[in-house]
Formats: structure tokens, C-alpha cells, sequence
């Protein structure tokens, strides 16, 4: 059966990529919508659209009967976002990746800049929608793309995609601080308060490399899964299998 289900859009294009629920099982929706008339709700950060397609973030009852808050996200140019996850106050955080110079940032977050072509954003709204906790760039001068956030129980937040970048953000001492191809995968984390990176480092060879998946064990390891065309893509003695077997393998 079902228990609930709904529409949720304006009178043009709209796409959701990302879902998150609470404990209170409220469902947490974000993506990209072209409507303006996308449905808000009074109050919140952004009720009206900004440019060439926005974010959306919006709550829905736990019973899917009426929208707890909804607002638009975004600046003048162009926005994706696929990732949003909740922390234990409710508190909301999403990523994803823009063109827009005016892109909403707060002060005293990590980068307030936009970098070039195209940046990652990380943006925490708070429990009931109404403002930016932080919300940071996160880039180099090139395409920085998204592929997936996850928190840890300190509300770090854990980020992997791809960057064509060779100025992309590092931090000392990690695995790899050099560009290696095409497009790299980056893992980076963001601390709590979103101004600083806890770390950040490349990952990949030669050639063309993507981040899409990353998740964490109990000691905050993180784990990373994608895509990669790299014959010499970063193996590790005794690993499963440490030969590339043509044209395109996971790693």
C-alpha cells in the first residue's frame, strides 16, 4: 500500500536528486528546479527564484500532508545540487555544484569566492529554514563537480567528486597533493562550523577520474567508489584486484 504519496513542483521543469528523513520521519527533499512558482512557504531563507534554474530545499510531514517548509537556494547562473542529509537537531545540509558568482555565502565560512568555472557549494540551513548556519564555495579554477557528502557524529561533513582543477584546495600531509589527469577525484572535509578543511587531498592517475560514492566507518575512515579510465590508478598491495581490465573500471 501506499502511505503517502504527492506532487511537489511549480509550472516548469523541476527535478529532485536527493532525499533525507528525520527521526520524526519528515521527508527531506532537494534538486533543481526552472519554475518560479516553484512552491514556498513565508518565512523562509529565499522564497523567490534567483536565475537560470535554483536549488530547492523542502520538508514534508511525516504524513506527506502539508509542507513544513520549502525554500529556493541559489544565485544568478546556473545550480545543481544531489545531496542532502539531516543532523540530529534537524539542522539541514546540502551540496552541490554552481556557475554563480553570487552564489549565497556567510561570513567568515571556508570560501566566500567564487573560484571559476564551476565550484561546489556546502550549505547548512537551520532547523526550520529560515537561515544560512554557513553556506561555503569550495573549488578551484576549473569544473569542480559533485558527487556525494556524508556527516560524521561531529557534523563534519565528508565530500568526493571530480575536479579538473590544479589548484583545487589541499591540506598538507595527505595522500596526494598534486593533480594527476584530466579530472581527479578530491575527498575533503569540512569541519563543523564550515571555515576550515579538516583535510583534503586528490585521488587518481593519468587520466580521467570520478568521485560518487564515499561513506564512513565507526573510526571515521572514509571509503570512496566511482569511476575511473586510470591504468595507474592508486592500488594497494594484497587488494582485491590491483590490474586495470580495459576501457573503464570501478575502483
Amino acid at each position: 500500500d501506499l502511505i503517502f504519496s504527492t506532487f511537489l513542483g511549480g509550472s516548469n521543469l523541476d527535478e529532485a536528486w536527493g532525499l533525507a528523513v528525520d527521526s520524526l520521519e519528515n521527508v527531506y527533499l532537494t534538486g533543481r528546479t526552472s519554475s518560479i512558482n516553484f512552491p514556498t512557504t513565508p518565512g523562509t531563507f529565499d522564497p523567490s527564484a534567483n536565475g537560470n534554474g535554483d536549488i530547492f530545499v523542502s520538508k514534508l510531514s511525516e504524513d506527506g500532508s502539508s509542507l513544513l517548509y520549502s525554500t529556493y537556494l541559489g544565485g544568478g547562473s546556473f545550480e545543481i545540487n544531489r545531496n542532502i542529509t539531516v543532523d540530529n537537531d534537524n539542522n539541514v545540509y546540502v551540496m552541490g555544484d554552481t556557475s554563480s558568482t553570487n552564489f549565497p555565502t556567510t561570513a567568515g565560512a571556508l570560501d566566500t569566492s567564487h573560484n571559476g568555472g564551476r565550484d561546489l557549494f556546502i550549505t547548512k540551513l537551520n532547523a526550520t529554514g529560515t537561515a544560512l548556519v554557513y553556506s561555503t564555495f569550495v573549488g578551484g579554477s576549473e569544473w569542480d563537480l559533485s558527487g556525494e557528502m556524508v556527516l560524521n557524529g561531529n557534523n563534519e561533513v565528508y565530500l568526493t567528486g571530480l575536479t579538473e582543477s590544479n589548484n583545487y584546495p589541499i591540506t598538507p600531509g595527505v595522500v596526494d597533493d598534486s593533480h594527476n589527469g584530466s579530472n581527479d577525484i578530491f575527498v575533503s572535509v569540512l569541519n563543523a562550523t564550515g571555515n576550515t578543511l579538516v583535510y583534503s587531498t586528490y585521488l587518481g592517475g593519468s587520466i580521467k577520474d570520478e568521485g560518487w560514492g564515499i561513506a564512513l566507518d565507526g573510526e571515521n575512515n572514509a571509503y570512496i567508489t566511482g569511476y575511473t579510465e586510470s591504468p595507474d590508478f592508486p592500488t594497494t598491495v594484497g587488494a582485491y584486484d590491483r590490474t586495470f581490465n580495459g576501457d573503464a573500471d570501478l575502483y
